[in-house]
């Protein structure tokens, strides 16, 4: 059975030895907003991001409670995607079997990073 949003915050403020009043400190948020986020275990998107980032935890297993499996790498949730990559992702999902050919093509001839850590993140602090 999945945890709430509520119990993972919980559980994992215990585990890393840290208090609700810490968590709201680190989320720029007030005492209550925490206290709410646990009972109700309803979050905004942009409060979601900040606790998983503070709990050091992927947004999914936030959100369901469960770890990513081991071996799939970082998660990638907390990426911070600009406007020009939405763009991109976003033709890609309208355009027609030629279209998206086309853009595959392009993209295997772009260069490429190594590995996840060589990508240049834009997290917003």
């Amino acid at each position: 059975m999945k945890s709430t949003i509520g119990d993972t915050i919980r559980t994992r403020l215990k585990e890393i030895g840290k208090s609700q009043g810490w968590l709201a400190e680190r989320a720029n948020v007030s005492d209550t907003a925490v206290s709410k986020w646990i009972s109700t275990g309803k979050i905004s998107r942009k409060s979601a991001q900040d606790v998983a980032r503070a709990l050091e935890i992927s947004i999914d297993e936030l959100i369901g409670g469960e770890a990513p499996p081991e071996g799939t790498g970082k998660s990638l949730a907390l990426i911070y995607v600009d406007s020009d990559e939405i763009s991109l992702l976003t033709l890609y999902r309208e355009a027609n079997s030629m279209g998206r050919a086309l853009i595959r093509t392009a993209a295997d001839a772009a260069p490429k990073a190594e590995n996840l850590e060589s990508i240049p993140f834009r997290n917003k602090p």
